[in-house]
């Protein structure tokens, strides 16, 4: 999905729409132990000891994605729980979000329901996502489906208002 994704970047670079990019965090106290894990150290049991710390491997975004222009610090499978995104989206006066990442069946179906129930539109590009299971991947798209425009990248991109109108 990587090649997908930094095409989609590019093309939103070239027609100014803003890229956010929600990146799991685990904080961690003055002995590296983590705090706020909540139900996720019990669901992801080696986050007790590594993964997703600030300025590690886990936590950065591939070298070889383009820039973001925002970028949001999240503490669960929401990047809109306890997070600026809400803020952000509102302040970018942004209707509509495109959805791409890891894992269709978390991050991005738990991220395209509550973008609807803040009443911003959702497009999930269906050749940017991925999950573990090829099973949960299926079967969230169709869960998607309900919640707004299920379409590839290059799709999205040549239909786009940007190119259509050119």
């Amino acid at each position: 999905i990587i090649p997908n994704i930094t095409e989609v970047m590019h093309f939103c670079h070239k027609i100014k729409i803003p890229i956010i990019a929600s990146k799991l965090t685990i904080l961690t106290d003055h002995t590296e132990a983590p705090i706020g894990l909540g139900n996720l150290g019990k669901l992801r049991p080696f986050l007790q000891k590594e993964g997703f710390r600030e300025g590690s491997w886990g936590h950065d975004l591939f070298d070889t994605l383009p820039k973001i222009d925002f970028s949001i610090r999240k503490w669960s499978l929401s990047p809109f729980y306890q997070t600026e995104l809400d803020h952000l989206l509102t302040a970018l006066d942004c209707d509509t979000v495109i959805l791409c990442g890891f894992t269709t069946n978390g991050v991005v179906e738990t991220s395209a329901r509550e973008a609807v129930g803040r009443n911003v539109q959702v497009v999930t590009l269906t050749d940017c996502v991925t999950s573990y299971s090829e099973t949960l991947h299926e079967a969230s798209l169709t869960n998607l489906g309900a919640f707004g425009q299920i379409i590839t990248s290059k799709e999205w991109m040549q239909n786009h208002p940007e190119m259509v109108n050119t």
